[in-house]
């Protein structure tokens, strides 16, 4: 639970220091679907 904290806290803190740079972050997906089998094999087959 400790790390869980820890790196959503290193996220926000990565994503405030680029926008204090004057880039704009890209936007966060909450909720991303798990890809399907199908999807992985096509993605890394060689």
């Amino acid at each position: 639970m400790k790390l869980q904290a820890f790196m959503k806290l290193r996220a926000e803190n990565y994503r405030a220091s680029l926008r204090l740079e004057g880039l704009t972050p890209r936007p966060v997906a909450t909720h991303k679907p798990a890809p399907t089998t199908a999807a992985l094999k096509t993605k890394h087959a060689r």
